[in-house]
């Protein structure tokens, strides 16, 4: 018996009995702090004021019955003292809450019994106390608890485990834990364990299981072995935990950060590029052109940093046309190229970056000079749409195809394009300068593309004739600068063949 001093009422009328209790616990040298009450009313006010471990109380009280105690005792165990022959109103004590009951003989040898009686009342209730605990634990938590007895037939699921695995709780008991497992029916995505990120740097393995639909969703699981007071094993606890989200997430960074490296990588190949050109341009003492591509480069990095400071006002966007045309004439008159443009009369205001937009505007018609032949015609068409403006600029010259386009609109194939074509070296021709233009456009469409996503807009390329001419298109919206800008914009429908 532990020496743990207990906190007794003592529910009894007969003085004698009392003292005869009092006598036993000190003889005893019991740790009992006894608190004694002669009545049902007196024994329900102290229970009113103070706190005990365990209740004693005679059935047949003066003023009431134990029944009267035990109406109002809810947490600390009762045990019921009858006399002789008494014992069916016990047993209606003990169906009614009481823990136990002790037989009163008239040579009070029932005392004996008290402590082992007392030690095991007040066990009973912390172990109650403490699966009431566990029950509400289990019963509450989010992740999913299953028991299975020692030939893995479940016995036990909670709520959690029925609502993730979609079962009822009598179609799921009595069913082999098997049943949750995906077998042999695992395939790449699918493998029954696999190695999962834990907490700091450590990993975890994770498993695969199956909900009842058949669907296959991923899960950390714990399981523990159950033991009897004797040391036998008699039962094993499953807690799985759906780690899907986390696996998402572990799937996205793992997707970003391959991304990452391959951008890195490609920015040291272009950096390389560049860093080849721009010493070709200083051999030939061509400082603009070393200036315009380093300008370029430093751009892209910009861009690429978010660094890119833009500064929103109120822009007629159809004089910047004007301005932008007239600047690019007098190169576009070198090759005997004719530049027009066409912008409605009434003023197209938009919400915009000044600068920005001059620049992509500028990188575009730029593009089209120096793609088109000699002789030939450059035309920039500006339409209001209402909610924004779209912009084309056609070129007669030779048709380029839809996916050379896309490759330089796409970063990373440009990139590995043209570092394909520096690995291979010098060929018979002038390889060198014809790079070197395609890496000054390729920067420069990019920059466009970019600055036109970031002001909210997006662009694509078309051809109206199969054997001869070539449109880039933008659309800027009237309302300024998107935060976030969609990989696919959806092109607008416009037929820039319509008079304007």
């Amino acid at each position: 018996m532990e020496n743990t001093q207990y906190k007794i009422l003592l529910v009894e009328d007969d003085k004698l009995d009392q003292m005869a209790f009092k006598r036993f616990v000190e003889d005893n040298s019991l740790p009992y702090d006894c608190t004694l009450a002669g009545s049902v009313s007196e024994a329900k006010s102290m229970l009113i004021s103070e706190q005990f471990d365990i209740v004693i109380s005679d059935y047949s009280l003066g003023d009431g019955t134990a029944f009267d105690i035990l109406e109002m005792v809810k947490e600390a165990p009762i045990i019921l003292v009858t006399g002789v022959g008494d014992e069916e109103t016990a047993i209606k004590a003990w169906k009614a809450g009481a823990y136990d009951y002790l037989i009163k003989d008239l040579e009070r040898n029932y005392l004996r019994t008290v402590p082992i009686t007392v030690e095991n009342a007040v066990s009973h209730k912390k172990t109650e106390r403490k699966l009431q605990l566990l029950s509400g634990a289990v019963t509450s938590t989010e992740d999913s608890v299953y028991i299975t007895d020692m030939e893995d037939k479940i016995i036990f699921v909670n709520k959690a485990f029925c609502e993730t695995y979609g079962y009822k709780e009598e179609e799921i008991l009595g069913q082999k834990s098997n049943i949750l497992w995906i077998g042999n029916q695992q395939n790449k995505n699918t493998r029954s364990v696999f190695q999962t990120r834990g907490v700091g740097s450590a990993w975890d393995v994770g498993f695969y299981h199956r909900r009842k639909d058949d669907s296959i969703f991923p899960v950390s699981l714990s399981r523990a072995i159950i033991k009897n007071v004797k040391g036998k094993e008699v039962a094993v606890v499953g807690i799985a935990h759906d780690i899907s989200e986390r696996i998402l997430i572990e799937d996205e960074l793992r997707t970003s950060n391959l991304k990452l490296e391959k951008l890195n990588q490609l920015k040291s190949g272009l950096a390389i590029v560049v860093s080849k050109e721009q010493k070709r341009l200083l051999e030939e003492n061509n400082l603009d052109g070393v200036k315009r591509i380093t300008d370029d480069f430093l751009d892209i990095s910009r861009l690429d940093a978010g660094k890119m400071e833009l500064k929103l006002v109120r822009v007629n966007f159809g004089e910047v046309v004007r301005q932008i045309a007239e600047e690019l004439t007098p190169f576009a008159a070198e090759k005997n190229i004719e530049l027009k443009c066409s912008v409605p009369d009434s003023e197209l205001a938009v919400n915009a970056d000044r600068d920005g937009i001059a620049q992509a505007l500028s990188n575009f018609i730029n593009n089209a000079i120096i793609s088109s032949p000699s002789n030939g015609h450059i035309n920039v068409q500006v339409k209001d749409t209402g909610n924004g403006i779209a912009t084309e600029i056609y070129d007669d010259g030779e048709v380029i195809d839809g996916a050379e386009i896309q490759k330089i609109f796409s970063r990373s194939e440009w990139i590995e394009k043209l570092l394909a074509q520096h690995a291979e070296g010098s060929t018979p021709g002038e390889p060198q300068v014809t790079s070197g233009r395609s890496l000054l456009m390729g920067l420069e469409l990019l920059i466009a593309k970019e600055l036109v996503e970031i002001h909210g807009g997006c662009m694509w390329s078309e051809t109206k004739d199969a054997n001869q001419g070539h449109s880039l298109c933008f659309t800027l919206p009237k309302s300024g600068v998107q935060q976030e800008v969609p990989l696919a914009a959806v092109r607008p429908e416009q037929n820039f063949s319509d008079p304007l």
